[in-house]
């Protein structure tokens, strides 16, 4: 790109960078000034108000933080097409064609049907001066929308341009000359095909009504070219004998003397004939002039009608194409159904086997199962009698032993009633040693006193009554294991007390003896 393309450019951008490139690019003299609306998109739409502070950070020219913004939104939603599109435009109005020609590229390539990613990077293209490329981005614009009205403007100026390059190189003129250039419309907002897109029979008759528009535009451009360079000879051919009859004219004026007037006569009919030899000139330069407009107008026309032969051959491929694609596919439908048909029978005639085949491993199980059910019932029967059986047993067994355990019980109340019996008889015979044995070695003594402090106290109380008398009446005993609890009524007589009270003693099975465990009062 030329260095007046690296100077930093104003808010409105792209209109700058554009009038700054315009000896070298001639390309997009005027934009489309609409703002970034948001449109039905291919892919996830970006937050409204996301896109509302981008719009307007472009709008005030700040390019740089509306493409951090940009690229912010785009790390979380990558596929967004309108948002890879503005981030094309934030580029291009910073100067960065390269980077802004790859995000558009990329565009076409995962969202081909977008018209509007072609036509920016023609745009792009014309500005670097890659007509060629320019040329073909918009055709494939105008193949996803025929009737996409700024492509087709922005075609027919990069034709103009073109036929302008053929017309330079025929005469051998100067590239730096002054003749009219194209003025292509950046697209601004991405829209989608919202007139339908590409419907085949549409796309060949406006791609003929393109091709005669094109070559119209191509012949007027090139004559009017040639009309300008006639022009500007003629007008340099009339000036320079204007330049020189004002010089002479003075000259006759300042003549004073015969010789002057003599000298005056001869300049004038120099003059003369000097007019008349630029005159001649000037004619032979303009019929020079037009011979070669003709010529340039006529390679114009050549170039035109090529290019026309050239799409109509496209076109006519590309029916022939789609007729034999249509062809095919009706074919193919066509031995799909056959297939399909076909795979329907067999799978009727398999849905038949397999049910008979059912039918029959059915009708086996059935069989199978009555005969499982018969020996089932039969082995029901033997094992309820069996059952029957030996409930009767475990039952008598029961009883046996309830019966033993039972007899062991009683045995085991006789046997601690009678030691209860036994230690009242020794108390009441003031039998120390035969009382104090009655009691188990783990005897609880009363107030945590040591055993032999509790026996030497039990000893003192009893030897020291004169007589002592202990009758034990309506005794009940309960017996858990080794463990027996006896409630009774006890009548203490002495010498010096008689007591009537209720009394618990616990007893506790060692070897084969019941001994006192623990005694309390009440009960």
């Amino acid at each position: 790109m030329a260095p007046e393309s690296q100077e930093q450019t104003s808010p409105h951008g792209l209109r700058d960078l554009i009038s700054k490139t315009a000896h070298k690019t001639a390309v997009m003299s005027s934009l489309v000034a609409a703002l970034l609306a948001m449109s039905a998109l291919p892919a996830g739409v970006a937050h409204a108000s996301e896109m509302s502070d981008i719009n307007k950070l472009m709008r005030t020219g700040q390019y740089a933080e509306a493409l951090t913004r940009t690229d912010a939104i785009l790390a979380k939603h990558p596929r967004d097409a309108q948002l890879r599109f503005t981030k094309g435009l934030i580029l291009a109005e910073q100067n960065r064609s390269a980077e802004a020609i790859a995000v558009f590229a990329k565009l076409t390539e995962d969202f081909p049907d977008l018209p509007e990613p072609y036509n920016n990077l023609a745009v792009l293209y014309a500005a670097d001066g890659q007509y060629d490329k320019a040329r073909a981005a918009l055709d494939m614009a105008m193949r996803t929308n025929p009737t996409y009205a700024t492509a087709l403007e922005n075609l027919g100026d990069v034709y103009a341009k073109l036929a302008s390059q053929a017309y330079d190189k025929a005469l051998q003129i100067d590239p730096g000359n002054n003749v009219p250039q194209p003025k292509l419309t950046l697209l601004r907002s991405l829209n989608g095909n919202t007139t339908g897109g590409t419907v085949p029979r549409l796309a060949q008759a406006s791609a003929a009504t393109q091709r005669d528009a094109k070559a119209k535009a191509d012949a007027a451009a090139a004559e009017q070219q040639e009309r300008n360079r006639a022009l500007a000879v003629e007008k340099a051919a009339q000036q320079a004998a204007a330049d020189k009859a004002e010089a002479e004219k003075t000259a006759i004026a300042k003549a004073t003397s015969d010789k002057e007037k003599a000298a005056a006569d001869k300049a004038a009919a120099d003059k003369a004939a000097a007019d008349k030899a630029a005159a001649e000139k000037a004619a032979a330069e303009k019929a020079a002039a037009a011979d070669k407009a003709a010529a340039a107008k006529a390679a114009a026309d050549k170039l035109a009608a090529d290019k026309a032969a050239a799409e109509k051959a496209r076109a006519d491929k590309a029916h022939a194409d789609q007729l034999a694609a249509e062809q095919a596919r009706a074919q193919k439908v066509a031995a799909d159904k056959a297939a399909a048909e076909q795979k329907q029978k067999d799978l009727l005639a398999q849905k038949e086997k397999d049910k008979a085949e059912r039918l029959e491993k059915e009708k086996a199980a059935r069989a199978e199962q009555e005969k499982a059910a018969q020996a089932a019932a039969e082995k029901a029967r033997a094992d309820k009698l069996a059952a029957a059986e030996k409930a009767r047993a475990d039952k008598a067994r029961a009883d046996k032993d309830k019966a033993r355990a039972d007899a062991s019980v009683e045995q085991d109340k006789n046997a601690v009633l009678a030691s209860l019996n036994s230690w009242a008889k020794a108390w009441s015979d003031k039998d120390v040693r035969s009382y104090l044995g009655h009691y188990a070695s783990d005897f609880d003594t009363p107030k945590g006193a040591s055993r032999k402090e509790w026996a030497e106290e039990r000893r003192a109380r009893i030897e020291d009554k004169g007589h002592i008398s202990v009758k034990v009446s309506n005794a009940q005993v309960s017996i858990n294991g080794n463990i027996a609890t006896v409630r009774y009524r006890q009548i203490y007589n002495s010498n010096r007390l008689t007591v009537d009270s209720r009394k618990t003693l616990i007893f506790v099975k060692q070897g084969n003896r019941w001994l006192i465990k623990q005694e309390r009062s009440g009960g």
